[in-house]
């Protein structure tokens, strides 16, 4: 008889806590008052189509000092802690005033990882895309596991929800890569600086965004981002002419 090796992926959330939300995203009430959509039960529904159902184990991380805020802890999920409490990885003093960067403590990375066992695959959001989730998913990524940052279930969550290539149920790194471009394009008229902007871009960026991943394949180019637009600004200023 042989043994059937089950691949382990994981999805982590890191620090869903209340302070992070708040300063990330509006008050409930001001989305209403737009008639926005309020991104909290679509972030939850995300990590469940995209994680839980596809075969994840889904684990927050929070500090010892803080409790899970705003995101849905199934029965079959994990909640590990950091080895720092948020006391110590703040940035400011209780009493407001703001720490120096020296005296900023970052949760270790290692210790977070070890709490999740042994591991094929890594997917990693929550807070701060380009700081400790990096940070996190950096080192998955230096040991060995295969890791992706799902950059849409960040703190910018509330600004890709908007997007025309946004799915509840996956994320497409290529998305935000042809989002980089098409910002490109409006920014940089010239195909030298445009270039130039794009390559600082990529070398800058951790390969655990996979923004440059060739394995992806976007669901809206940049060019059909632009050609749109170009069209919708034809179509309002013939109807404002008709008016």
């Amino acid at each position: 008889m042989y043994n059937t090796y089950v691949k382990k992926k994981v999805f982590l959330y890191l620090y869903p806590i209340q302070e992070f939300f708040d300063t990330s995203f509006h008050p409930e009430e001001f989305y209403r008052s737009f008639g926005l959509k309020y991104p909290f039960p679509i972030l939850n529904e995300c990590i469940q189509k995209r994680y839980r159902e596809k075969g994840y184990e889904v684990v927050f991380a929070t500090y010892p000092d803080r409790e899970v805020k705003v995101v849905d802890v199934k029965n079959e999920d994990r909640v590990i802690l950091t080895d720092i409490t948020f006391k110590e990885a703040s940035g400011y003093y209780e009493d407001g005033s703001e720490k120096s960067r020296d005296e900023i403590r970052y949760p270790d990375s290692k210790f977070l990882i070890d709490q999740l066992g042994e591991i094929d695959s890594l997917v990693v959001g929550g807070f701060h895309a380009c700081d400790c989730v990096k940070r996190v998913a950096d080192y998955a990524y230096d040991i060995g596991i295969d890791t992706l940052v799902d950059y849409e279930l960040t703190e910018s969550f509330g600004y890709y929800l908007k997007q025309e290539f946004f799915e509840i149920d996956k994320y497409n790194p290529a998305n935000i890569r042809e989002l980089i471009r098409y910002y490109a394009f409006t920014d940089y008229k010239s195909e030298e600086r445009r270039n130039d902007y794009l390559e600082r871009f990529k070398n800058n960026f951790s390969p655990v965004y996979h923004f440059f991943d060739e394995r992806y394949t976007p669901t809206v180019t940049a060019e059909e981002m632009i050609a749109r637009e170009y069209q919708e600004d034809i179509e309002r200023q013939q109807s404002e002419r008709t008016n």
